[in-house]
C-alpha cells in the first residue's frame, strides 16, 4: 500500500508526525518562544502593525516578518496558541521540497536525488529542533534557500527578469524575518558565479552582475517599504535600532565576545549526525571531485558563510541552520557516489548509537538514584528507553533499498521519544501558564502586581492573554518608593528554587521560580 503513495507525500506525513507531536508534548519554550509570541499578542491588542511592542515598550531586536504570520492566521482562526505553533514548521517543510528543487537542478540526471536530499536533510536533528520551533531561524533558512534556488535557477535556466525578481523577494524576506543577514547568505554565492557556473554561450557576466544589484535592491526596497514607515512611527531612537543596531551594531558586539573561531568546528561532527556515522557516506566522500560543477556550487554557497561566522566571536549554533540544507546536498552527493557502487550497508553504527542511547534512558532512573543528576529523572518512565531500542531493531531489521529513508525516520522518531521523554518529567519547569493565570486574575481584581527584576521577556503576556503591560522594576530604591505609595501590591521575583522565604505563591521558572511576594517583604528589608 505504501508503494501506492507518492514518495513526495511521505516526508510530508513523517514532517506532520514530528511537528504534531513536538507541539503536543511541550508548552511554547521561554523565554524566547513566548517573548516572540508575545510581541504578536501586543501587536494584536494595539492593532499597532509598524512597530513591534514587548510588555508596553518598543521591541526593535527583531523585523517584523514573524509577528504579522501570527497576527495574520489569528484573524482568520482567531487567537489560538496551536494555530501559530505551525508556521515555523511550515517554513521547514517548504525548506526541505525547496532543498529538493535545488537538487533536480544540480543532478538532472540523478531524479533520485530529489527525495534523498529531502530525507537526509529531515534526518538532521538540528533541523528536526528548530522545525519545530516558533523563532525567526527557520524563516531565514527559508529564504535563504530561495535566494539560492533563485541564482541556480538563473545560471541554469537563464537571466529572466522573473527570476530577478524571486531572488529580489527573497532578499527582501530574509530582511523581514531576521535583518540583513540574509545577504550573506545569498550574495556570496552569486558573486562566485564564474568558479561554479559552467560557460554558456552567450553569456554576459555584465548582465549577471547587473541582476544581483537590481535583485538586492528590490531585497532593499522591501525591507525600506516597512523601515521607513515605521522609523517614522517609532522614533528617532527606533530608527536608530532597525537602520543600524540590528546589524552592525550587533556585530560589532559579537567581537567582544570571547568564543574561538574554531567553535562551530567542534559542533560540526554533531550538526553532520546521523549520517556521519553510516559507512556509505564515507565511501562515497572520497568519490566527490571539487571539479563536479554542483559541488563547486555548494562549497560556494557554504563556505564563505562559514568562513565569515567563524570570524565573529559571537556564536550560536542555530546561525549555521540556513547551511543545513548544504550539507544535507553534500552528503546527499556522497551517498549516491556509494550507491551508485553498490556500497550500500546496514546502518549498524546508528542502530548501536541508538540502541546505546536507549539502554542509558532505560536505566536513567535508577542511575539518578545513586548518581543524581536532576530529581526529575528518578520518576522517567523506563518505557521510553525501551522505545529507543526498538527504533534501533527496527532500523536494523528493515530490508529495504532506500536506507537513507530509513534512518531518517527512525532518527524522527528517536528524537520524539526524547523530546516526550524529557518533558514528561521536566515540562512543568518550562510552562508558563500557572504562574500568567495567577497574573492575570490579580490584574483582574485590580490589585497591582509589579516584575522586581533586571530584564523581563515577556514570558507571561501571552501565555496568560494580559491586556496590560507587567510593570518592570530594576532597582529595591526604585521599588520601595512604588510600595510605599501602592503598599497592597504583589511583587514578583526570580529565585532559586531551594530559596527559604516566605511567599504567596511560588511556581517554577526553567530551573528556579517565580515567587509571588507582599509588599511588607519588601519594605522591612
Amino acid at each position: 500500500m505504501l508503494k501506492r503513495i507518492p514518495e513526495s507525500l511521505w516526508i510530508f506525513f513523517v514532517w506532520l508526525l514530528l511537528t504534531s507531536v513536538s507541539i503536543t508534548v511541550r508548552p511554547l519554550f521561554p523565554v524566547d518562544e513566548t517573548r516572540y509570541v508575545s510581541v504578536a499578542w501586543e501587536m494584536w491588542l494595539n492593532h499597532d502593525y509598524w512597530v513591534p511592542h514587548l510588555n508596553g515598550e518598543i521591541y526593535s531586536h527583531k523585523p517584523p516578518l514573524l509577528f504579522w504570520l501570527i497576527n495574520l492566521v489569528w484573524a482568520v482562526v482567531g487567537v489560538n496558541e496551536t494555530a501559530i505553533r505551525f508556521i515555523g514548521p511550515l517554513f521547514s517543510l517548504a525548506g526541505l521540497y525547496l532543498t529538493g528543487q535545488i537538487a533536480r537542478l544540480l543532478w538532472s540526471q540523478r531524479p533520485q536525488a530529489v527525495f534523498q536530499v529531502q530525507w537526509v536533510l529531515l534526518g538532521m536533528f538540528l533541523w528536526m529542533l528548530y522545525g519545530s520551533l516558533t523563532m525567526f531561524d527557520m524563516m531565514l533558512a527559508f529564504f535563504a534557500l530561495l535566494g539560492v534556488y533563485s541564482v541556480l535557477k538563473l545560471a541554469r535556466c537563464g537571466l529572466r527578469w522573473q527570476r530577478w525578481l524571486l531572488l529580489g523577494l527573497a532578499i527582501g524576506g530574509g530582511i523581514l524575518s531576521k535583518g540583513p543577514v540574509i545577504l550573506l547568505h545569498v550574495l556570496p554565492l552569486a558573486l562566485l558565479a564564474p568558479w561554479w557556473l559552467e560557460k554558456q554561450h552567450g553569456f554576459s557576466w555584465g548582465q549577471w552582475y547587473a541582476g544581483v544589484l537590481v535583485a538586492v535592491l528590490i531585497g532593499a526596497a522591501i525591507a525600506l517599504a516597512w523601515a521607513i514607515p515605521a522609523g517614522i512611527k517609532g522614533g528617532e531612537a527606533y530608527q536608530q535600532a532597525i537602520f543600524w543596531g540590528q546589524t552592525s551594531g550587533r556585530i560589532v558586539k559579537s567581537f567582544a565576545h570571547q568564543l574561538p573561531w574554531w567553535w562551530y568546528f567542534k559542533w560540526l561532527p554533531l550538526l553532520l549526525l546521523p549520517w556521519l556515522l553510516w559507512q556509505p557516506f564515507w565511501q562515497g566522500l572520497r568519490a566527490i571531485q571539487i571539479g563536479d560543477a554542483g559541488i563547486r556550487f555548494i562549497l560556494a554557497w557554504i563556505v564563505p558563510v562559514m568562513i565569515a561566522f567563524s570570524l565573529i566571536s559571537g556564536k550560536r549554533l542555530h546561525y549555521w541552520l540556513p547551511l543545513i540544507p548544504g550539507f544535507a546536498l553534500l552528503i546527499s552527493a556522497a551517498l549516491a557516489h556509494a550507491l551508485e557502487r553498490r556500497e550500500d550497508s546496514r546502518p549498524w553504527t546508528i542502530a548501536l548509537l541508538y540502541g546505546l542511547l536507549g539502554i542509558v534512558l532505560t536505566a536513567l532512573p535508577f542511575i539518578n538514584q545513586y548518581w543524581p543528576i536532576k530529581v526529575e529523572f528518578s520518576s522517567l518512565s523506563p518505557l521510553w528507553g525501551i522505545g529507543v531500542i526498538m527504533v534501533a531493531m527496527l532500523l536494523l531489521w528493515l530490508r529495504t533499498e532506500k536506507t537513507w529513508i530509513a534512518i531518517s525516520v527512525a532518527s524522527v522518531l528517536l528524537f520524539l521519544i526524547i523530546e516526550a521523554a524529557a518533558f514528561s518529567v521536566l515540562g512543568y519547569r518550562y510552562d508558563m501558564a500557572p504562574a500568567a493565570e495567577k497574573i492575570k486574575q490579580l490584574q483582574n481584581d485590580k490589585i497591582p502586581v509589579v516584575f522586581y527584576i533586571a530584564k523581563y521577556h515577556g514570558q507571561y503576556n501571552f501565555v496568560g492573554r494580559l491586556t496590560q503591560p507587567l510593570p518592570v522594576i530594576k532597582t529595591l530604591a526604585s521599588l520601595k518608593e512604588r510600595l510605599q505609595r501602592y503598599p497592597n501590591t504583589v511583587v514578583l521575583q526570580v529565585v532559586s528554587k531551594d530559596a527559604e522565604m516566605h511567599y504567596l505563591a511560588a511556581y517554577p521558572f526553567k530551573g528556579r521560580q517565580v515567587v509571588f511576594e507582599s509588599a511588607e517583604m519588601f519594605i522591612t528589608q
